[in-house]
């Protein structure tokens, strides 16, 4: 909301109760494209009240939109891969998931299907894709990865119980 006073609107964030600020849009639009002010970061034009998602601030989620496009990353090419038809399938709980999104577009051709899930084509692997994605995820996240050219899947953080679940019925003989 623009202000027609002469004054540059000046923005507050508010962190675990705490209150920080005032910010200029233009240090606002910085902390979005760093990953430091998230959709459900709270935000406000006023220290004590009017608290929100960022989301929910026109100027703010047209940031947010514009970061989560990014620039078009350099594409990456597993040496002696062929190109494979990839399903990623993952649940980021963390604050990474346009990051996460970002680098999976390096790998091929992108296309989401539905929240936390896309299909890819390009010249990688399965393992590749796993171990270069999980670096990003921390704790709480999991990726499972699999590779329909090839019959081959990866994963990551999904728990041990789904980690035999998983090689038992993937190694299982016809």
């Amino acid at each position: 909301m623009p202000r027609d006073d002469g004054i540059t609107m000046a923005w507050f964030v508010k962190v675990e109760g705490r209150v920080y600020g005032p910010y200029t849009p233009a240090q606002m639009r910085s902390f979005v494209s760093e990953g430091r002010i998230a959709a459900h970061s709270q935000v406000s034009t006023k220290r004590d009240s009017d608290w929100g998602e960022a989301s929910d601030q026109a100027e703010i989620r047209a940031w947010l939109e514009e970061s989560r496009k990014g620039p078009e990353p350099e594409k990456r090419v597993t040496p002696g891969a062929r190109p494979a038809n990839f399903v990623i399938i993952s649940e980021i709980r963390s604050d990474n998931g346009p990051e996460f999104e970002t680098a999976l577009r390096a790998y091929g051709d992108l296309e989401p299907v539905t929240h936390g899930v896309w299909l890819l084509r390009g010249p990688t692997t399965s393992a590749v894709l796993r171990n270069e994605l999980s670096h990003m995820l921390e704790r709480d996240d999991r990726l499972l990865v699999i590779d329909a050219s090839h019959d081959r899947a990866a994963w990551f953080n999904l728990g041990r119980d789904a980690d035999q679940n998983i090689r038992e019925l993937w190694s299982r003989a016809d």
